[in-house]
């Protein structure tokens, strides 16, 4: 009888073709996308946060996408998630993912931050990691999906159950199936120490050692081609398969549209007013200026902003257009809130960010709810 246990060393064969040599090998049939997760998809699809979340009221969330990373499991980044503690992991081909799926619902990113619409349908060869305290540490069990409700319909799916940290065994698991790490393969032509390979980017580029190891460094030149081969590599892929390249999801229309709703509610939680006025020191009277701010203008600003990003027939979650009419005629944010809620059945995201107190300084809460809006209108694509 065959053991249903196997060692996490196993050596997977017949996977030569999906192995990259160099950053400009990356392709859709050398690539997977890798999901971190607190549930298992179910009958092999993983829904996004709109329509996996419902509430006793039929309100949804607003976010309309699920994120992967790209041969890697996402770091932990600059906003203080941590993927550490994820009980599922999911490692799904690119060439299948793209085959299964509608391809307007491809929407794209970068390789530590793809996202695609809606929904995502798994294709055969997919594996998912998930934790079980049962398995001995250092030792793999193999399930039958179909012993798992939620699976029971799918087929060409392998289940692996671990106790050791899911997101370490799913990193491992991409190298056993026989794709390349990209961070690793990232690090290799840069010449990078160990502790900048699975790291996320913006947080490495902002963390002080970083910075001082790249003016130390005298493979400057390597990092500076490394970077170029990744961007360029990534962009071909983005113009074969035909999906954008966006800097990060906060400056993709997707990610302004759930951060402007956020930031509604940051506002109805903090005075619910469309106004309020902060303190500025003129440098040139040497004395503090009141200004005004008009958080509606501002508002309505993004949307504009959002609006003149979208293609042609690109939808987002929601319909923003009606969401700008309940700002224009809504006497407070948590009256536009309301609206929102009635009329499309939307309900913000970050329902913690009401815990900022009324004594906050109006000046730390502009830079709060700026930073969410993106105000100064970062580059939306490269």
């Amino acid at each position: 009888m065959i053991s249903p246990f196997i060692n996490v060393s196993i050596n997977f064969r017949g996977y030569s073709d999906k192995k990259m040599n160099s950053l400009s090998d990356l392709s859709p049939n050398k690539s997977v996308l890798v999901h971190m997760s607190d549930y298992l998809p179910v009958n092999g699809i993983i829904l996004s946060t709109k329509n996996a979340s419902i509430d006793k009221k039929g309100l949804r969330k607003v976010r309309n996408t699920v994120h992967f990373a790209v041969n890697q499991t996402v770091p932990p980044n600059n906003i203080g998630l941590s993927w550490n503690s994820k009980p599922v992991g999911i490692i799904a081909p690119l060439d299948g993912v793209l085959l299964n799926n509608p391809k307007k619902n491809i929407i794209g990113g970068q390789p530590q931050d793809f996202y695609i619409k809606d929904r995502v349908k798994l294709p055969e060869g997919t594996v998912i990691v998930r934790y079980s305290k049962k398995v001995p540490s250092g030792k793999l069990k193999v399930i039958n999906p179909r012993n798992i409700d939620s699976l029971r319909k799918t087929k060409g799916l392998t289940v692996i159950e671990t106790s050791d940290n899911v997101r370490n065994v799913t990193n491992n698991y991409i190298e056993k199936m026989g794709y390349t790490r990209l961070d690793k393969l990232y690090a290799k032509e840069a010449s990078l120490p160990k502790e900048y390979v699975d790291i996320d980017i913006e947080k490495r580029n902002s963390d002080e050692n970083y910075k001082q190891y790249l003016l130390n460094s005298k493979n400057i030149n390597k990092i500076i081609t490394a970077d170029m081969n990744l961007k360029q590599s990534w962009q071909n892929m983005a113009n074969v398969v035909g999906f954008k390249v966006y800097k990060n999801h906060q400056t993709s229309p997707y990610g302004k549209s759930e951060f402007l709703i956020d930031s509604v509610n940051l506002l109805a939680k903090y005075n619910n007013s469309w106004e309020d006025k902060i303190s500025t020191f003129n440098v040139f009277t040497q004395k503090d200026d009141v200004v005004r701010i008009n958080y509606k203008k501002d508002f309505l600003d993004v949307i504009d902003s959002i609006r003149g990003n979208l293609q042609p027939n690109e939808e987002l979650s929601y319909d923003i257009e009606k969401f700008k009419d309940n700002i224009i005629t809504s006497q407070t944010p948590q009256e536009a809130l309301d609206k929102l809620a009635q009329e499309q059945q939307i309900k913000p995201m970050g329902e913690d960010i009401g815990k900022i107190r009324k004594n906050t300084p109006a000046n730390k809460f502009y830079d709060t709810i700026s930073s969410l809006l993106d105000f100064f209108n970062m580059a939306n694509s490269q």
